[in-house]
């Protein structure tokens, strides 16, 4: 019988003070259940025998445009080609590595592949529809907003 976790008793798992700090190494098997926007995924995580999570995961390391409450229409199409490119090229499987808690109650921050060993977001910033999550550089275009 395959059990999944509510997520309130994975919250108080991941809200312990021991939690707070790990970093799960992984790989760590998951089923992508939706893809929410650029750089956010919810997916079903194996995290051991017949138990699995379902959990908003956050891709480590970049900001896609978003898709709610964009700051302009570019934002908001590219936001699009974004979930969409995302969409086109996973099937129903990834591997999750080095996990961790993001800043926004049950949500974690990971790196997602593709079994073909391509990192999500490596291959959205390839596309361009994606930054890393420091350069902050603005979607829009000047007469856009």
């Amino acid at each position: 019988m395959n059990r999944t976790i509510t997520p309130l008793f994975f919250l108080c798992l991941m809200a312990s003070g021991a939690a707070q700090s790990e970093t799960l190494p992984g790989p760590i098997p998951a089923e992508l259940i939706r893809v929410v926007d650029g750089d956010t995924i919810r997916v079903r995580a194996h995290i051991w025998p017949d138990h699995s999570v379902e959990v908003m995961v956050r891709l480590d390391g970049i900001d896609a445009p978003e898709i709610h409450r964009p700051d302009c229409r570019d934002e908001r199409a590219l936001a699009e080609q974004a979930k969409t490119e995302i969409e086109n090229i996973t099937d129903t499987s990834v591997t999750l590595h080095n996990v961790h808690l993001g800043k926004y109650a049950g949500r974690v921050v990971a790196q997602a592949r593709l079994p073909n060993g391509v990192i999500l977001a490596d291959h959205l910033l390839k596309k361009g529809l994606a930054h890393t999550d420091t350069s902050r550089s603005s979607w829009c275009q000047a007469d856009d907003k």
